[in-house]
C-alpha cells in the first residue's frame, strides 16, 4: 500500500534581524505587517523560505519597518484610576479589595480582587458587555436584510475589528465596546452587509451605508484612533 507523505513542518527562526516571525504554510511569499496587538512588525514566513532570503527582504524594507514602528502606540494596560469609555459612556476604573462582581456604579467601574488580576477582570467584563451589545445590533440589522440571526463570536483578534464567513457567522473584537457607539454600529453593519455581498463592490457599500449612519465618519475614526484602542491588553 502507498502512504501519503505528510509535508514536513516549516523550519523558521522565532525572530530574525530583530523581526518576529510567523510561519504560514499557505503564504506564497514573504510579507511584513504591523501587528498592533503584539506591538511590533511581524514577518510572514512561507514554505520554502530561507534565512538569507528573509534577511535580504528585511533590509530592503528597513525604512518601512522603522517608519511603522515609530507609529505603534504603546500598550494600553487597564489600571486603577484610569478613565475609559464603555459604549460611549466615560467611567473611572475603581479597584476595591475583597470579593465582588465587576460592575458599573454610576461613573465608576468597580473591580474587586487582587490588583494583579484587575486587567483580566476588566477584559472579562468588557467581553460580556460587548457580546450583549453586538448580538443585539447584529440581530436588528440581520432582520433588516431578511436574514435569520447567525452565530456571533466575540474574540481577541490581532488586527481585525470583525469578519463574516460564507455561512453568515460573524466574529467581532471585544475592543469595539471601547469605541463610540456609532463606530461599533458601523462595524456590525459592515459585516452584516457581507452576508449579502462577500466583496467590497458598489452594491456592498450601498447596503452597508443603508444599515448605519455616517459610515464615512466611522471609518475616519477607526483610521485615526483604532490603533490606540487595539493596543489595550
Amino acid at each position: 500500500m502507498f502512504r501519503l507523505r505528510s509535508k514536513k513542518p516549516i523550519q523558521a527562526p522565532a525572530e530574525i534581524a530583530g523581526i518576529r516571525v510567523r510561519v504560514s504554510p499557505r503564504a506564497r511569499r514573504m510579507a511584513l505587517r504591523l501587528d498592533i496587538k503584539a506591538g511590533d512588525i511581524v514577518l510572514t514566513w512561507p514554505r520554502g523560505a530561507s534565512e538569507s532570503t528573509a534577511l535580504r527582504f528585511i533590509e530592503e524594507n528597513r525604512r518601512w519597518i522603522e517608519t511603522r514602528r515609530q507609529k505603534i502606540p504603546a500598550p494600553q494596560i487597564f489600571a486603577h484610576g484610569e478613565k475609559i469609555s464603555i459604549y460611549g459612556e466615560e467611567c473611572t476604573i475603581t479597584h476595591k479589595t475583597g470579593r465582588g462582581v465587576t460592575r458599573l456604579e454610576g461613573k465608576d467601574l468597580i473591580v474587586h480582587g487582587r490588583p494583579e488580576h484587575l486587567p483580566r477582570r476588566i477584559r472579562d467584563f468588557l467581553k460580556q458587555t460587548a457580546r450583549q451589545v453586538l448580538e443585539d445590533r447584529a440581530a436588528q440589522k440581520l432582520e433588516q436584510i431578511g436574514r435569520a440571526p447567525s452565530d456571533i463570536r466575540v474574540i481577541d483578534p490581532k488586527t481585525r475589528w470583525g469578519s463574516c464567513s460564507p455561512d453568515g457567522s460573524m466574529m467581532f473584537s471585544w475592543r469595539l465596546i471601547l469605541a463610540p457607539p456609532g463606530v461599533l454600529d458601523y462595524v456590525v453593519a459592515h459585516e452584516v452587509a457581507h452576508c449579502i455581498h462577500m466583496n467590497h463592490s458598489k452594491k456592498f457599500w450601498a447596503l452597508c451605508a443603508s444599515l448605519t449612519e455616517n459610515a464615512a465618519a466611522s471609518r475616519r475614526w477607526l483610521k485615526a484612533h483604532g490603533a490606540t484602542v487595539m493596543a489595550y491588553r
